[in-house]
């Protein structure tokens, strides 16, 4: 007969020492792969999958996946260390046990609900944008609130976990009373550390599987994507991006203008959330969302070809002030040291203008107030909207509406002093929970309602205004901050950057439409043409009304990809000093992977570098007509280091 091994003899395996943390790892590692399978199954086509890759995106995930459970070990052998003790376990450290597991599988749980929204949402995991969402939870939370059944979804979800729990609960039970002595257990968690800290230094998005964006999206761990978009939320562009050596050039002939017009007096730019080109009837769309919009570009001057700098909104603002190109990482806007900048808003003021930044929802979201404030523009948000003009609103802000009505009365306050005035509107409305008040439109609650209502609210605004005595001497510039969606296959799909704009002043432009490609950075110098002010020179776009010295231009981009984009041809500049290019069909769409010329890359460098060099050596500051830096507010000043 043979002896019983005893307890101290047989193998101390992770599951005896830590089963709590050995549970939760497989937990994780099975919700991460059911929600790769998920996205695959809605993205199939999209992503063009077939077996191959199918397999191994589930196998390039399931090592990132492990790699981010090597990174959360530290943590959850840690709380399992604090629950366990070697004496006998009484009922309420058992039911701590039980507690810490269930709340910890429900975070797991909640997360892979709310990547599967995001990715519902951007097409993409956890990336800078839920970084940056992180600040302003007021909104964020508040839209999830507004746009889904969270009660429903989590109280299921609640639900499924205590159940799971209780299933479990003879194996959870052993972390009340680890089999391991204390020693053995910090040496694991010692292990654990070190696994962590290897992990870290070696691990890259690189290693993502793929021949499209959605692939390599697919392929990798929304968690670790979050983890990769935090620490590298700064980026130098010098350090990280190829560049040539400053070379003098002379300076351009002074190119004709397309347009002769007499100059307006004052400018009304409305910056319409996520408004792509592909909802109007001038693109093709045969859902007549947007009957205001295109008999005002029928009216003015529609530029048919222009694209957004990039996909968030803090890009569209940057583009329209600055006229500058999308540098990596965050926004202008969002950087310190950003005030007394050459806006459109400084050159302005030095004319005598009155600026207004408007917007329907909280300013302080991505630092819309402090930029305004620091920039000689006066901020104003919906905290600031007297009641009458405080309407319906979701989480995001008041009906459009409800903006445009209050601009037309500070606009007439304004007019009625004699200063000519800059008004910039941001609308809201286009936005989820894409919600607006009820008998404007004959569509209900969804994103095409959405664009539909905003539009209803656009015309109206333009027909109120022009009962007005100022509307004679008044440009309107009607422009998109950036498109619904930036999803697609390639990193840089350049449809995905069509937005419509529209320059309307019956008065001063005639009508008809500009196809040659533009960029959203264009609308600046045009503006200022437009007013015969000469220091549309100054910045870095070009006039529409002006004949160009090429076939036309884009500036596109993301959080890292910097794309230089022509009529037939796409650079894109990359990290580590990688540039790819690609053919363009006539569409406009990628075509195929190509070599770009020499000079073109050349362009694309020199545009991007231009800009990270402005900024770098303190030349985007506003000189005003003294020749001196101009002077910022001690408020202003408060405002733009408050962070």
């Amino acid at each position: 007969m043979h002896p019983h091994p005893s307890r101290s003899s047989r193998a101390i395996t992770l599951a005896r020492i830590y089963p709590l943390t050995v549970w939760l790892a497989g937990a994780f590692l099975l919700l991460n792969s059911a929600l790769r399978m998920v996205l695959m199954t809605q993205t199939w086509h999209a992503a063009q999958l077939s077996a191959g890759p199918a397999l191994n995106i589930l196998f390039t995930g399931l090592a990132f996946d492990m790699a981010t459970l090597c990174l959360l070990l530290p943590l959850l052998i840690g709380v399992e260390s604090l629950l366990g003790r070697r004496r006998p376990a009484t009922t309420l450290r058992q039911a701590h046990v039980l507690i810490v597991a269930g709340l910890l599988l429900f975070l797991f749980g909640f997360g892979v609900l709310a990547e599967w929204f995001f990715w519902d949402e951007f097409g993409v995991r956890f990336n800078f944008i839920a970084v940056d969402y992180l600040v302003y939870t007021r909104e964020v939370v508040g839209n999830i609130r507004e746009s889904f059944p969270v009660g429903t979804l989590l109280t299921l979800l609640g639900i499924g976990v205590a159940f799971i729990v209780t299933l479990s609960r003879h194996w959870l039970m052993r972390a009340a009373t680890p089999a391991a002595r204390r020693v053995t257990r910090i040496s694991v968690w010692a292990g654990s550390m070190a696994l962590a800290v290897a992990v870290a230094s070696t691990g890259s998005m690189a290693l993502r599987y793929g021949d499209n964006e959605y692939q390599k999206e697919l392929s990798a761990n929304g968690l670790y994507s979050f983890g990769q978009a935090f620490v590298n939320n700064s980026i130098d562009y010098f350090e990280f991006y190829a560049t040539r050596p400053p070379v003098l050039t002379a300076p351009q002939a002074e190119l004709s203008r397309r347009v002769t017009t007499t100059p307006p007096k004052n400018i009304v730019i409305i910056t319409m959330e996520s408004l792509s080109s592909s909802y109007m009837a001038h693109d093709g769309n045969r859902h007549q969302l947007t009957p205001h919009l295109d008999r005002l570009a029928d009216a003015g001057l529609y530029l048919a070809n222009l694209r957004a700098t990039g996909n968030r909104t803090v890009r569209g603002l940057e583009a329209t002030s600055l006229a500058i190109p999308p540098l990596p990482g965050h926004s202008i806007i969002w950087r310190k040291h950003n005030q007394n900048l050459q806006t459109l808003g400084a050159v302005l003021a030095d004319h005598g203008y009155v600026n207004r930044f408007m917007y329907g929802g909280y300013a302080r979201f991505d630092s819309m107030d402090t930029y305004y404030a620091a920039n000689h523009y006066q901020p104003i948000d919906r905290n600031q909207f007297p009641e009458r003009h405080r309407g319906f609103a979701n989480i995001w802000g008041v009906a459009d509406e409800y903006l445009y009505d209050y601009a037309l009365e500070l606009m007439d306050h304004d007019a009625a002093s004699g200063k000519p005035f800059l008004m910039q509107l941001m609308t809201t409305s286009n936005h989820t929970p894409f919600t607006f008040p009820d008998g404007r439109i004959d569509l209900k609650r969804s994103r095409q309602g959405a664009v539909k209502y905003a539009d209803w609210a656009v015309g109206r605004f333009i027909e109120q205004a022009r009962s007005k005595p100022w509307f004679k001497d008044t440009l309107f510039v009607l422009v998109a901050d950036h498109c619904a969606s930036s999803k697609g296959r390639d990193s840089l799909p350049p449809e995905n950057y069509h937005i419509p704009a529209i320059l309307y002043a019956p008065a001063h432009i005639a009508a008809h439409t500009d196809t040659r490609l533009a960029s959203q950075i264009d609308l600046v110098p045009t503006v200022l043409d437009l007013l015969n002010l000469p220091e549309r020179a100054q910045f870095m776009g070009r006039s529409v009304l002006r004949d160009y010295p090429d076939a036309g231009r884009a500036f596109i981009a993301t959080y890292q990809k910097l794309g230089y984009m022509t009529p037939d041809q796409l650079v894109v500049l990359s990290p580590g000093r990688k540039i790819e290019g690609w053919r363009l069909d006539a569409g406009g769409r990628v075509a195929a992977p190509e070599t770009p010329p020499p000079a073109l890359v050349n362009r694309a460098i020199s545009g991007y570098e231009t800009a990270a060099r402005r900024l770098r050596d303190g030349g985007l500051v506003h000189v005003a007509h003294t020749g001196r830096p101009a002077k910022v507010s001690s408020r202003h000043a408060t405002l733009a280091d408050r962070r």
